[in-house]
């Protein structure tokens, strides 16, 4: 793992330990927790619970929670709890019990989890995203975050453009595309997003 920035993490001992400026760590560290503030990079680690604020680049990752705000790069994210993202994810593959991502941007292949919500908190000073990227969340009304596929429990979503969505409640808000939705119960899609394709599958 290369760090660039700041980072405290406590091992799997239980002892704390800082890193400042440019600094690396062997991936097959098991840590217990992680706190990152710049940017990293690494191969495949394991950690309990996991907080970024910056940049996050690497192959695969095991938590039992992560929480991220910036840019987050993955191709693998197994999580036994939640994730919660303020900015951007690009994944192949994420599996977690709920996801809550304040974005626009990102690409995402498969996720499987019981809930997902993806939305744009709008406030004076305006989202937590255009905060991060310096740029108006009205620069562009149609940017979304694209998905291949989601199997979930419950889905909430804003500004996405999903291929195929599995689920039992479905709730598709503003600014999304979807080809096809498989759905068992409630389902409310916002007058301006479009579902190609509605299947209703039995509870």
């Amino acid at each position: 793992m290369k760090i660039e920035g700041e980072a405290i993490y406590v091992d799997s001992t239980g002892k704390r330990h800082s890193v400042e400026g440019v600094g690396s760590l062997p991936d097959d560290i098991l840590f217990k927790s992680l706190n990152v503030s710049g940017s990293c990079s690494f191969a495949n680690i394991s950690c309990d619970k996991v907080k970024i604020e910056g940049e996050c680049v690497g192959k695969s990752i095991n938590a039992k929670k992560i929480s991220a705000s910036g840019s987050i790069e993955i191709d693998a994210m197994k999580i036994d709890g939640d994730l919660e993202v303020s900015g951007s994810v690009d994944s192949e593959f994420i599996s977690a019990k709920e996801i809550v991502m304040e974005s626009r941007g990102g690409s995402i292949g498969e996720i499987k989890c019981d809930t997902i919500r993806i939305f744009e908190s709008e406030g004076i000073n305006g989202s937590i995203f255009s905060k991060i990227f310096g740029r108006s969340s009205h620069a562009n009304i149609n940017s979304r975050v694209r998905i291949k596929k989601i199997d979930a429990v419950t889905v909430d979503l804003q500004n996405c453009s999903v291929n195929e969505i599995t689920c039992v409640d479905a709730i598709i808000g503003e600014n999304c595309a979807i080809e096809k939705l498989t759905v068992a119960g409630k389902c409310d899609i916002a007058a301006n997003s479009t579902v190609g394709k509605t299947i209703r599958a039995n509870q």
